[in-house]
This record gives C-alpha cells, structure tokens and sequence, in this order.
C-alpha cells in the first residue's frame, strides 16, 4: 500500500498540479520537542488557482506529524469533488 505522501503526489501528479510542498515547524525545548507540518497545494481547476493548506496537530515524532498532515492534504483533495474525480 502507498504512503499518504506518495499517493497526495500521484493525486497532483495526475491533475497537472505543482507538487505539494511540505514545511515543518518545532516548538518546545530540546528535550520535548513538538513537530507540525504544513502541507500546501496548489490547485489549478479551470483557469483559477486555488491554494490550499492544511496544518497537522503538533506531534513528538517529526514523521508522524508530516503523515498526520499528509492524511489531512489527502482527505481534502478527495473530499472536494471539483479537486479529484
């Protein structure tokens, strides 16, 4: 079965959009650190440009916090019937 970010790419990949970009952000002291991701798309549907972002919940494992928002990316392009047919 594919990553969540292997299939958010093929999701882009396959509308022709740009691919998502991923950006992490830590908060708390070295020894408790906390890790969010934003995941940022671009969608393009006839002639517009749309962007959208989705922020995960912040997590102790940098890995599980890009998944956590990866999922969401992936719920909200496949929600949105105008994003993936």
């Amino acid at each position: 079965m594919a990553s969540s970010k292997s299939r958010l790419y093929e999701i882009c990949a396959a509308k022709h959009w740009h691919p998502p970009s991923f950006e992490c952000c830590e908060d708390g002291p070295s020894h408790k650190k906390l890790y969010a991701f934003k995941v940022t798309i671009e969608v393009q549907l006839e002639g517009s440009t749309t962007i959208l972002e989705c922020h995960g919940a912040p997590k102790s494992k940098k890995k599980m916090a890009e998944q956590h928002a990866t999922e969401g990316a992936l719920w909200s392009v496949s929600a949105g019937s105008n994003y993936v047919g």
